[in-house]
C-alpha cells in the first residue's frame, strides 16, 4: 500500500467512525520508526493532538484531493477498509448491524458494485423474514471477501 492509500483509509475511517485515532496513532508511531517516511506521515502525527477534524483536513490538504480523480486508489482504499470491516466483525470488534452500518457508509465514498449498494436493504429485508439468514449471509461473505489488510 502506498502512503497515499493509507492516509484515504484512515480519512475515511475516521469520518464514519470505523477507525480511531488511537488506531491511526498506533499506525504512524510504527511507520515513523522508518528512517524515510513520507512527508503526510509526519504532518498528520503532528496534528494528532488537534482531533479528527484536524487530522482528516490536514489528510485531505496534503493528499490535494487526489483520490478523487484516482479511480484504482480509490478502489484500493475501499477494499482496505472492507478491509478493516471484516477483520473488526470477525473478531468480535462489531456485531452485524454495525458491520451493515459501515458497508453502507463506504458507499458515500467510493463507487462501489449493487451488492455494497444495497447490503443495507438485504440486512433489512433478513430481518422482517423476507431473506433466509443463508442468503443474507452468502451476500455479506461476497462483499467482505473483497477487503484486503
Amino acid at each position: 500500500m502506498t502512503a497515499y492509500e493509507q492516509m484515504m483509509k484512515f480519512e475515511i475511517g475516521l469520518e464514519i467512525g470505523l477507525l480511531s485515532m488511537e488506531e491511526l496513532r498506533a499506525f504512524l508511531s510504527e511507520r515513523l520508526r522508518d528512517s524515510e517516511v513520507p512527508y503526510i506521515y509526519t504532518a498528520v502525527f503532528l496534528t494528532l493532538d488537534k482531533g479528527p477534524e484536524a487530522v482528516t483536513e490536514t489528510i485531505f490538504y496534503n493528499l490535494q484531493g487526489q483520490y478523487i480523480m484516482d479511480r484504482a486508489a480509490g478502489n484500493t482504499v475501499q477494499r482496505l477498509l472492507i478491509g478493516v470491516i471484516r477483520d473488526k466483525w470477525k473478531a468480535g470488534l462489531m456485531d452485524t448491524p454495525q458491520c451493515v452500518h459501515f458497508l453502507q457508509r463506504l458507499t458515500d465514498y467510493s463507487e462501489c458494485g449493487w451488492e455494497l449498494l444495497a447490503i443495507d436493504e438485504y440486512y433489512r429485508l433478513n430481518q422482517s423474514g423476507y431473506s433466509s439468514d443463508e442468503e443474507f449471509g452468502q451476500m455479506l461473505d461476497r462483499i467482505l471477501s473483497q477487503g484486503i489488510s
